[in-house]
Parts: C-alpha cells; sequence; structure tokens
C-alpha cells in the first residue's frame, strides 16, 4: 500500500495536511507550557518571621523571608497591620510594627487586598518587663455633636480604655495644635468638647531610658491626643493633665507672690488658678485672702492636691515649704514662694 493514495491520504487513513496540522500542534502543547513557566508570575511565600518573639517597646521590627516577595505586598499581624514593608530582595523584607498589643499572631502575606501566604501563630510579642499602671487623665473629648455631648456621663466604662470619673460642661471645641515653640488653638466649627476625667490603664515603655505611660499607642502627657473608643465611635480625646490614682486631698497654702506692682494690683480674692488649659475639671486652687502691699503679696489659696512620697503634689509639681508657685489666671500670672502648707480647716478626708 502506498504511504501517500491517490486522494493525498496517510497509509489511506489521513489526510497530509490534517496529520502535519496535528503534529504542528502537538509540538506546540510542550512549547507553551514551557512559556507559562518562563513568564508567569510566581506566588510570593512566607516562610520565616525573625524574631519570632518580640518585646512590646517603641520601634517594634521584625525581618519577614520567603520566596518571589515584591515591594508592593503588605504584612499584617492578625489584625493589626504592619506600618510599613521595607522591600531588601525577593527574599527578604522588613516591617515595623506599631500599637500592636501583646498577644500571638498569624503573620499573613497580603497582595493588594488578597491574601497570598500565612504563619500560623508566627509572632508572639511579650509584654513590657515594667509593670502595667494606672493613671488619673484629665482632658477633653472632642467632634461631638450636641446629643453626644449629653450622653457622657460619669460612671461610664468604656472596655478598652478605662471608666470615666467626672464630666464637665460642654464648650464649643478647640484643639490644640503644637506649632513650634508653643501651641496653638485650632477653632474647630459646629463641634463641641466635654471635660471628662478618665482613670485609664497604661504600660511603662522606657523611651530612651525615660520611663512613659502609654495608652492607645500615645505617650501621656499634657496636650497628648488619643483617639479613644467609645460608644459614640472613635473620639478624640486631647490631654490637659496626668496624675497618679491617689485622691486629691483639699489644703490651705500661704504663697508670697512678687513681681510687677501692676501685676501684683490685679490679685484678689476670688482669683482662680486655672493653669495653661481652661478645663474645669483640673483641681486648680482658688484665693481666699490677701494682704496688703505692692512689693510683694501674701496670699491664701485652697487647693486640691495628691500626698506623694515626698511631698504634696499640686498641678503635676512638688508642694513644698520654700518651693516655688505659678499662680495663673485668665488676667495675669503671679510667681511665688509657698510659705504654709497645712490641711484645709473643716475637711474631711
Amino acid at each position: 500500500m502506498a504511504i501517500i493514495d491517490e486522494q493525498g491520504r496517510l497509509f489511506g487513513r489521513w489526510n497530509l495536511l490534517d496529520a502535519m496540522v496535528g503534529m504542528l500542534v502537538l509540538g506546540l502543547i510542550p512549547l507553551a507550557y514551557a512559556g507559562y513557566l518562563l513568564f508567569r508570575t510566581p506566588m510570593p511565600v512566607l516562610t520565616q518571621v525573625t524574631p519570632a518573639e518580640v518585646t512590646i517597646g517603641p520601634d517594634m521590627r521584625v525581618i519577614v523571608r520567603g520566596e518571589n516577595l515584591k515591594p508592593y505586598l503588605r504584612v499584617s499581624f492578625g489584625a493589626y497591620q504592619g506600618q510599613s514593608f521595607l522591600f531588601k530582595d525577593t527574599t527578604e523584607a522588613e516591617v515595623e510594627l506599631r500599637a500592636v498589643p501583646p498577644g500571638v499572631y498569624d503573620v499573613i502575606l497580603y497582595d493588594f487586598a488578597q491574601e497570598r501566604s500565612r504563619i500560623p501563630n508566627g509572632l508572639t510579642i511579650h509584654p513590657s518587663v515594667l509593670p502595667d499602671a494606672r493613671v488619673v487623665v484629665v482632658g477633653m473629648f472632642g467632634d461631638l455633636t450636641a446629643e453626644q455631648a449629653s450622653g457622657l456621663k460619669a460612671g461610664m466604662v468604656f472596655p478598652a480604655v478605662g471608666e470615666v470619673v467626672a464630666v464637665g460642661k460642654p464648650v464649643p471645641q478647640v484643639t490644640r495644635v503644637f506649632s513650634r515653640p508653643a501651641n496653638v488653638e485650632v477653632p474647630v466649627p459646629n463641634s463641641l468638647m466635654v471635660p471628662a476625667t478618665i482613670n485609664m490603664g497604661c504600660w511603662v515603655r522606657a523611651n530612651q531610658g525615660e520611663p512613659e505611660c502609654i495608652a492607645n499607642s500615645v505617650a501621656l502627657h499634657r496636650s497628648g491626643l488619643l483617639f479613644l473608643p467609645t460608644p459614640f465611635g472613635t473620639l478624640p480625646f486631647q490631654v490637659d493633665q496626668v496624675r497618679g490614682t491617689q485622691p486629691l486631698e483639699p489644703l490651705e497654702i500661704t504663697v508670697r507672690f512678687g513681681g510687677p506692682p501692676e501685676a501684683l494690683a490685679l490679685l484678689k480674692t476670688g482669683d482662680a488658678d486655672v493653669g495653661e488649659t481652661h478645663n474645669e475639671l483640673l483641681g486648680g486652687g482658688v484665693v481666699t485672702a490677701v494682704s496688703p502691699g505692692s512689693g510683694s503679696r501674701d496670699a491664701r489659696l485652697a487647693v486640691t492636691a495628691q500626698r506623694g512620697t515626698a511631698s504634696w503634689i499640686y498641678s503635676g509639681n512638688a508642694l513644698r515649704v520654700g518651693g516655688p508657685f505659678t499662680l495663673t489666671t485668665p488676667a495675669y500670672v503671679l510667681n511665688g514662694t509657698v510659705v504654709q502648707v497645712a490641711p484645709r480647716a473643716g475637711a474631711t478626708r
């Protein structure tokens, strides 16, 4: 039998042209597969986290290692997203962590919004070696509507924050913004702020050798701005004062003030020490008596202070005989020296 017959069939069965096309298709299959392997984008994979255990603190960083890593990837630790993804090469990147509390977390690699790889229980964050603490923070809740402002009450407990100890009257909102070398007050239209005192938990970190109390990822200090979860949503809370949890006790102090005669002439009974911020819950002092004079004047003040280990504490400063005292009112500022400190007559502890 002829290999190719009169009809052009191969071995009398297949058309020669069809057979050539079939062989070409069969030859293209391995070529297409080789092209797929050559040009496809390989999936990124995580293989290791170093170190696998860290102690909570500032500037927490870990190295993630894997295969086929790209600069646009990101890493999350459970529900907490890493602050950065510093790509080094396709096998290694550095990730910064902030505001991640102690716990054990899956390390998850994302490509845009899609999970690509995961290391279960890949990172453990241990608590600080320094003890947790509690402080009393006085400040202002902001960005409130009239309805929200009226809903803030003493005794409310915010599980992730603490207990509201006291609440003041709503006032128009002003946010203090740091502009070197001082703070600038920025009015916020159509919003209210409410003074509040919160018994708040915090953890202590040593920042360059100086211990700080950290709450909601922010070091607690005057004018610090926290964003606190509340039943009304996440609200800004600007700090006016941080003090210990010891109770405030009533004292009567006598201060000898000096200064320009024009300023001393303004000193009178009933003047309130409002400090640098106007918050009715700060627990400042009130002038109860003033002696005559022009070169210097003695004034008695009713104040509330905390009993510290070495002295009374008033507005964050030691209150001792011979120590300095600054009286700040809306009209003037006077500096003086404490000459007497005594429990207030008739006051009960």
